[in-house]
């Protein structure tokens, strides 16, 4: 069932209306430019720092085109859905670490699954800088794509309901399991697998219910 929402505020058709449904939909394409960065530096090894600067500018852009040419109303329908994302993506982010760290801790080998934190902020400030900036910048990173992805979810399938949130988890879980084992070089495989892909269904599913409770509750 599609979830319900104050999309009454609309109009009902018209030129201004698929310029919303243009424009909102483009902005959650837009927000997966961190997941472009990072799969630019996986594939052509450019700085991922230069990466995530150019490929920031779609949202930008994309975001105040849709400020400066929408009708007051819509732009309020828009800033509720961005709300409604933002605050389910950060649950869905704390409840994928979570299960995480809770896993983690059952298995046996030493396989470390917050150790990207530590690559990500490495690749984001240098080998040279503070560790605890090394581990800051990493875990903002982490939390910025957990955050865009799942805006990028609301805006582009939210309206599908649940089952669309999971299988956008399930996605992005395909989308590391594709790249990470040969660029980390992960030795523990199969609790790589295990952890990452129970965190991703936790991750859609917490997502899925989160926006829909937001979505009816947020003002």
């Amino acid at each position: 069932m599609p979830t319900p929402g104050p999309s009454a505020l609309l109009p009902p058709d018209g030129r201004q209306h698929r310029r919303y449904v243009l424009l909102s939909r483009a902005t959650g394409l837009s927000l997966l430019f961190s997941g472009v960065a990072l799969l630019t530096y996986i594939l052509a090894r450019i700085s991922l720092r230069l990466a995530l600067a150019a490929a920031a500018i779609f949202p930008i852009a994309i975001l105040a085109t849709s400020w400066r040419t929408l009708l007051p109303q819509q732009r309020a329908l828009l800033a509720h859905r961005l709300k409604t994302g933002i605050l389910a993506g950060l649950l869905a982010t704390g409840a994928y670490d979570l299960t995480k760290f809770v896993l983690s801790q059952f298995e046996s080998s030493t396989y470390r699954p917050f150790e990207l934190m530590r690559v990500f902020g490495v690749l984001l400030l240098g080998a040279g800088a503070p560790v605890p900036a090394v581990y800051a910048a990493g875990v903002g990173f982490h939390v910025m794509n957990g955050v865009c992805f799942a805006v990028a979810y609301w805006l582009l399938f939210g309206r599908y309901g649940v089952k669309a949130a999971i299988f956008w988890g399930l996605f992005l879980e395909v989308f590391q399991l594709t790249l990470y084992p040969g660029w980390l070089q992960i030795k523990f495989y199969k609790e790589f697998v295990q952890i990452s892909a129970a965190s991703h269904l936790v991750y859609g599913t917490v997502l899925g219910f989160g926006c829909r409770w937001l979505n009816t509750r947020l003002r």
